[in-house]
């Protein structure tokens, strides 16, 4: 089969209706519809079903899309390997992060990687676990920063880099602050500004609330942007969980708010750089854990003068 009809199948898929994909293509329709007949004669399979709307793909071409999608990735990638042994130069590298670690440790080791690289482009991207392993493995990204994951799949490489503590945080003066022995008794009926949903830390409380009696939770607030949530936290009687090591650096949340003193609900998380161990990597992406693993570590040894 031909890799142009593949790529021609991705864009059928993207954007379920032959048409439109012809004209994003700059084919005329039968002469796509040609192509796609093409690889269905060629298989032996339907790969496209009709629907009220246009197309959507079969069992078949679902299974044969994943295959298109680390093909054109594999592309792109000797494309870019070609060209950067051609300039001689750095590179781009496609970073990915969690909201949390995009507050702290990547902005420092972007800021040094590009004061030793001026030739090098980054592009930065925010997303979950679920997200962002996935695009890693699918070439989609070249790094990710996240917690370490002990059950990745093989073909993943994790760099250590620090240990971040999640913590219960409150505004200064709630009236938890003011309790000498507290429990997670304590914390019943109290209300919580939560990031979103299927992120790490909001996933470990819950799971965590459960087993010590406090689930479900109450949140009225639910928003994937820190420094909202915290304005919010700093301001009303809501809870949050969040990394207290990055609250402290964001303006003047450090003041503003405190952690409870509350070691059940205290998740002391590894946080890593995770990259592909095969295929090509970018001279780009090693330089990043570099910069990273000597941003964690200057930031350790601060950590422990105080």
């Amino acid at each position: 089969m031909e890799f142009r009809d593949l790529v021609y199948l991705l864009e059928v898929a993207r954007s379920g209706h032959v048409g439109r994909a012809a004209e994003r293509i700059g084919l005329t329709q039968p002469a796509l519809t040609k192509c796609i007949a093409r690889l269905e004669q060629e298989l032996g399979v339907p790969l496209l079903e009709r629907t009220p709307k246009g197309v959507s793909l079969t069992v078949y071409g679902e299974h044969l899309a994943d295959h298109a999608l680390r093909a054109r990735a594999a592309n792109q990638d000797i494309k870019r390997q070609i060209a950067e042994l051609a300039a001689g130069r750095a590179g781009h590298l496609r970073i990915g992060t969690g909201m949390i670690l995009a507050q702290h440790l990547l902005p420092l080791a972007c800021e040094a990687l590009l004061k030793e690289n001026p030739g090098l482009t980054l592009d930065i991207s925010s997303g979950n676990t679920d997200t962002l392993f996935p695009a890693l493995r699918n070439r989609q990204l070249d790094a990710i920063l996240v917690s370490i994951d002990p059950n990745a799949e093989p073909g993943i490489r994790q760099t250590f880099l620090t240990e971040d503590t999640v913590t219960v945080i409150s505004r200064r003066d709630h009236p938890l602050q003011k309790q000498r022995r507290l429990t997670p008794n304590a914390l019943t009926g109290a209300g919580w500004a939560l990031p979103g949903e299927h992120t790490l830390p909001s996933d470990w409380l819950m799971q965590r609330c459960r087993e010590v009696g406090l689930y479900p939770l109450q949140s009225p607030v639910r928003t994937g942007t820190l420094p909202t949530l915290l304005h919010i936290v700093a301001n009303t009687d809501l809870l949050a969980f969040q990394s207290w090591s990055t609250v402290q650096r964001i303006n003047d949340y450090g003041e503003r708010l405190r952690p409870l003193k509350l070691e059940s609900l205290t998740w002391r998380r590894k946080v890593g750089v995770a990259i592909r161990d095969h295929g090509y990597i970018s001279p780009a992406v090693n330089l990043l854990v570099e910069a990273l693993e000597k941003v964690a570590a200057a930031e350790t040894r601060e950590a422990r003068k105080h």
